[in-house]
């Protein structure tokens, strides 16, 4: 019996700790669309590769204080791919960065 309540322990806290099944959606419902930010991008490889290297480029200006230059890169980035989130969160700081001088 000393072994009963350790094992009603361990899977009181093992259904304690999983997911808890979500539900149904209801089928009258239609799906939101996304927002603009929101909105999964499907870049080329080619599409890809540039914002990589434009996310370079500004970080590379960013990280030599031309606040100008980062933010034209991040500008073409964002044109290409609203939803890049390294890019948005680096034009956020920059957006602080001017605002306290």
């Amino acid at each position: 019996m000393g072994k009963v309540i350790p094992l009603v322990i361990l899977f009181a806290c093992a259904a304690a700790c999983l997911p808890r099944a979500k539900a149904p959606a209801s089928p009258a419902k239609a799906p939101a669309s996304p927002s603009r930010r929101e909105a999964v991008a499907t870049l080329s490889p080619e599409q890809a590769k540039l914002v990589e290297q434009l996310y370079y480029k500004a970080v590379g200006a960013y990280s030599r204080n031309d606040l100008g230059a980062a933010s034209a890169h991040l500008k073409e980035i964002l044109a290409i791919n609203p939803a890049h989130k390294p890019a948005l969160e680096l034009r956020e700081t920059i957006r602080l960065a001017t605002k306290r001088n």
